[in-house]
């Protein structure tokens, strides 16, 4: 049994299973996903888990060589563009459904309970050594 890190069996083998260059996204309660998308949904009440708490726990798990957010965060949810930031991530930021569009196509998707607007972050995994 692991005593630390992510112990949900889904999320942990989903994100051990990642390889360079597949992409999953970790979105708020609310951002539409086609069915050919799995999704690790670990939302049991709005709010809960947060999305801030949920790529704190994924980021120390996972190495990522890039990442997108919807421009919109920027300005209509500044907490989340400000802890993005504050992570060391720097974010590419793109047009809503451009967004959307990406998100579509990743390898999976972590929902959380998170409630308020744009808090979605896609992820490009990257490898732990040097080329």
């Amino acid at each position: 049994m692991k005593t630390s890190g992510i112990v949900h069996a889904e999320l942990a083998g989903r994100l051990a299973a990642l390889r360079h260059t597949q992409s999953f996204v970790i979105t708020d309660a609310g951002l539409p996903l086609p069915p050919t998308v799995p999704v690790v949904d670990l939302g049991y009440r709005y709010g809960q888990p947060p999305f801030v708490d949920v790529v704190r726990t994924v980021l120390a798990e996972v190495v990522l060589e890039h990442s997108w957010v919807s421009r919109d965060v920027v300005d209509a949810n500044p907490a989340v563009w400000d802890f993005l930031r504050s992570t060391g991530l720097d974010p590419e930021q793109l047009e809503h459904e451009r967004f959307k569009d990406a998100a579509a196509h990743a390898t999976f998707a972590v929902r959380t309970g998170e409630d308020t607007v744009f808090a979605n972050l896609l992820c490009r995994a990257g490898v732990p050594f040097a080329p």
